[in-house]
Formats: C-alpha cells, sequence, structure tokens
C-alpha cells in the first residue's frame, strides 16, 4: 500500500442516515479498513420546508473552511453523499464506485476482500448490487416520494408508506427472492459476506421502516438479512445508525405544513 496513503488518509464524507453511505461504511467495517485509510467524515443534517433531509458539510471540516461554505453543493454539485475525497484532491461518488476503487487501490494487500473469488459469484453480487441501488432505492426515496406528492401531482399518502413506494419495494424484493435462492447462502452470495449484503442490509431497513413484513413476505431476504447483522463489524454499523430499522427519514412535523399547501392535480 502505498506510503502516502497512510499519511494522509482518504476521507470519506458520510452520514449514517443516508442508506447509500451506509453501504460504503459496512464495507469498510467489514473489510476492516481503518480510519488510517479511510477516515470517515459525517456530514451535517438539516430538512428543508417540505421536510426533506438535506445533508451540509460539517462544521470545523478543513474542506469546508476551504469552501467557505457548508452547502454540500458546492463540495459536490451532485448534493448527494458518500463522497470519497483522495489527498490529491480528486473527489468519486456513486457508493459502488467507491467501493470498488477502495478496494483496488486502498484496501490493506494483506487483508481479505470480501469479493468472492469466483468470476460468476462477482457477477452476482454486482447483480445484486445494482438492482437495489438502481432499481429500488431511486423509486422508493423519501425525497422523492415528498416533490412527487408537492410538484407532479401524484397522490398523498404518509411518505415512509407511500403506496408507490411499497410497490417498487415490494416488486423488486420479489425479484430479489427469486434471485437469492438460487445465489444465497448464509448470506446473499455463498456463505461468506459481500459487498451485496453491504447494499442489501440498509435497503431492508428502509423496508422495515415502510412496515413490509419481511419474514412472512420474502423468507430468503430475512434469513440472508438476519445473518448479515448478525456479524459483529455489521452489527455495531447498524447499531450506530440507529437499529435494525432505518429511523425516520423526513420532519414530520414540516411535511404536515407543506402537505396542505400541496395543489390538486388538475
Amino acid at each position: 500500500m502505498p506510503g502516502h496513503v497512510a499519511r494522509h488518509p482518504a476521507k470519506l464524507y458520510c452520514h449514517r442516515a443516508s442508506s447509500a453511505s451506509l453501504r460504503v461504511m459496512l464495507y469498510l467495517a467489514v473489510r476492516g479498513i481503518g480510519g488510517d485509510v479511510v477516515a470517515e467524515v459525517h456530514t451535517g443534517l438539516e430538512t428543508d420546508d417540505r421536510g426533506i433531509m438535506v445533508f451540509t458539510m460539517p462544521e470545523g471540516d478543513a474542506e469546508t473552511a476551504r469552501l467557505g461554505s457548508t452547502d454540500l453543493t458546492v463540495f459536490n454539485p451532485e448534493g448527494r453523499i458518500p463522497v470519497l475525497l483522495l489527498a490529491d484532491g480528486r473527489q468519486l461518488t456513486q457508493s459502488a464506485a467507491i467501493l470498488d476503487y477502495i478496494e483496488e487501490t486502498l484496501a490493506p494487500a494483506d487483508g481479505p476482500s470480501i469479493w468472492p473469488a469466483e468470476a460468476w459469484a462477482r457477477a452476482e453480487a454486482r447483480r445484486i448490487m445494482s438492482i437495489v441501488a438502481a432499481d429500488i432505492q431511486p423509486y422508493q426515496n423519501i425525497p422523492f416520494i415528498i416533490q412527487a406528492m408537492g410538484e407532479w401531482g401524484m397522490v398523498k399518502a404518509t411518505p415512509t408508506v407511500h403506496p408507490l413506494r411499497l410497490h417498487f419495494i415490494r416488486r423488486e424484493f420479489g425479484a430479489l427472492e427469486g434471485i437469492l435462492e438460487r445465489s444465497a447462502g448464509r448470506y446473499a452470495v455463498g456463505d461468506v459476506i459481500t459487498p451485496a449484503d453491504c447494499f442489501l442490509v440498509p435497503q431492508v431497513r428502509n423496508a422495515l421502516l415502510a412496515g413490509i413484513d419481511l419474514a412472512a413476505e420474502f423468507p430468503r431476504l430475512d434469513s440472508v438479512f438476519r445473518h448479515a447483522i448478525a456479524e459483529p463489524a455489521m452489527a455495531r454499523v447498524v447499531d450506530a445508525a440507529g437499529g435494525v430499522v432505518q429511523p425516520l427519514a423526513y420532519d414530520d412535523d414540516k411535511f404536515e405544513v407543506y402537505a396542505t399547501e400541496i395543489e390538486p392535480p388538475g
């Protein structure tokens, strides 16, 4: 591992309330990558007038001081986390890309990779990760649900249990259930934790917040989830993030005021 990495560790700008951040945080914990390699920098958190969570640059951070703003979009135009900041100033976004880069360039060479050794198993892990990141998360995302109700005339309902949210979770969990019947052992792909489990755990926490009865509806997924969160490194991250069920992901009081102002479609 290059010496400059240890002296000037990469920084992961993240927050436990962010499911995408949690994917990378779980990976770092299970892979055994400490702050001497990738230091976690926890961003701030506010809510806007709609009750939507807005992540901010952390107070007192060197990058915040350099930019002269806590506005995350000044740091990352996407306005999202996680962000991996390298010692030379380069930034990388998107959880899967961050995970791949850390594994290929920063992870200790003497530590065991959590990627499967066999090509097909690696592809299965990436398939599961893609379903979570591309086919579930964007459509069940609370800010998306609130914005769709307020700006695009979507039916009003409690954001956490909105019918659109439940539809996409159940549809894709059904697909995952079929995949896991073939790929899973104790974990998503075989009997060793892989990055697929790091992606599944935050998404299941969101589904539990939505009231999904995982054991009844998706027993194979439930089994994988239970085994994953029993693994000590994962358990520590999940506990620090608020437990097995994702904590409330928006400001209900602000949303209730906002919801009364939403004009009905037409």
